[in-house]
């Protein structure tokens, strides 16, 4: 059974985060420090009510742990104009490559995006669409 659990993680994972390296980034917003943030167009979904992206952040300098981008796979509500993070990763190297610490979030909770944010223009360029 243990076997099985990682074997699924791992399927899970590839398919889940090995697509969005090969995405076409289209940049959106860069903020106050430098990091700039990209959205995958190609990509949106739609399905009952709901909106499906992905995010890549490129850092200008590393985080604590030492990662230079990040890529998140959010949900959006474009009725309520809210938000959830359904997983994410964190890379080595720019534009979500190199080696990665992968997380996704069990139990979502719904957010809304601060004004004048990166999470606001990009929930509103999802929305748009």
């Amino acid at each position: 059974m243990k076997k099985l659990t990682i074997i699924f993680t791992l399927l899970f994972s590839t398919v889940m985060f090995s697509s969005p390296s090969y995405a076409k980034w289209t940049k959106l917003y860069v903020n106050d420090i430098g990091n700039t943030y990209y959205l995958d167009f190609e990509r949106i979904r739609k399905h009952g009510g709901s909106v499906y992206y992905w995010i890549l952040s490129d850092l200008l300098k590393p985080i604590n742990n030492g990662s230079l981008s990040g890529k998140l796979y959010a949900e959006g509500d474009c009725k309520l104009f809210r938000l959830k993070d359904l997983s994410y990763s964190f890379h080595s190297q720019p534009m979500g490559r190199g080696t990665g610490v992968t997380n996704t979030s069990k139990n979502p909770k719904w957010y809304y995006p601060s004004p004048n944010s990166v999470n606001e223009t990009i929930l509103k360029s999802v929305c748009s669409r």
